[in-house]
């Protein structure tokens, strides 16, 4: 699988669990999971202007999204990696300049894949 397709495969599957929390958190509670990790989405900075994909024009809202994995921990990503990672890419510009450098984003697809059992 190229990693174009792979980094999909991990936005699919963040996306999933995020559309079904009820039934992943219910299972959770009852023990019957067969899960090993779970996923919620809080709030980010409300006075930053997270922009918007180049790609797409999707307006980003600056959530956060955290992947809290049995063994592994805590993996934390934005909405806007987790929304690239849908376009089939893991490295990106995030628009902030430090030391006259632009900051880039470079996602592990397989290390962030692991914390979800893919």
């Amino acid at each position: 699988m190229s990693q174009e397709e792979r980094a999909r495969q991990v936005a699919r599957a963040i996306e999933h669990a995020l559309r079904e929390p009820a039934a992943s958190e219910l299972a959770s509670i009852s023990g019957e999971s067969s899960q090993a990790f779970t996923i919620a989405r809080r709030g980010g900075c409300t006075s930053c202007n997270p922009g918007t994909c180049p790609q797409c024009g999707h307006l980003f809202t600056g959530e956060v999204i955290e992947i809290v994995h049995a063994s592994r921990g805590k993996r934390v990503l934005s909405d806007k990696a987790v929304h690239y990672l849908s376009h089939g890419m893991n490295c990106y510009e995030t628009g902030w300049i430090v030391h006259g450098e632009p900051v880039i984003v470079d996602l592990d697809v397989d290390e962030v894949a692991s914390y979800l059992d893919l």
